[in-house]
């Protein structure tokens, strides 16, 4: 199967999770800007000639904290970042509420300055 460009997350989804963290304006342009890279998917299947002609070395990877804050946008992006962390639901729920917390806390800290 050739690789393929599948968004994991839409422009909205990206944005949503943005604008709990920034200021509308900045929320649209940083979720546009991030779910403009690629997000290659089949490179399970995929020979090394169709790698090698995709001109990228693997998936886009996620990190931690961009994927809780996604959590928080819906369960359905919840369901989609806990599967790329590969922890179960119920862990999920405990990264989710953590960095809830996280983010009430940095907000409230940044609001004091």
């Amino acid at each position: 199967m050739p690789l393929r460009d599948e968004k994991t997350f839409t422009d909205e989804e990206w944005i949503a999770a943005f604008a709990l963290v920034l200021p509308p304006d900045q929320a649209r342009a940083e979720g546009l800007a991030w779910n403009s890279l690629p997000d290659l998917k089949g490179f399970e299947d995929a020979t090394a000639e169709e790698i090698a002609a995709a001109g990228v070395s693997g998936p886009r990877s996620y990190d931690g904290d961009v994927l809780d804050l996604l959590s928080l946008v819906s369960d359905s992006c919840a369901e989609r970042a806990w599967r790329l962390l590969g922890v179960s639901p119920d862990e999920g729920k405990h990264r989710r509420e953590e960095f809830r917390r996280r983010i009430a806390d940095a907000l409230r800290a940044r609001g004091a300055s």
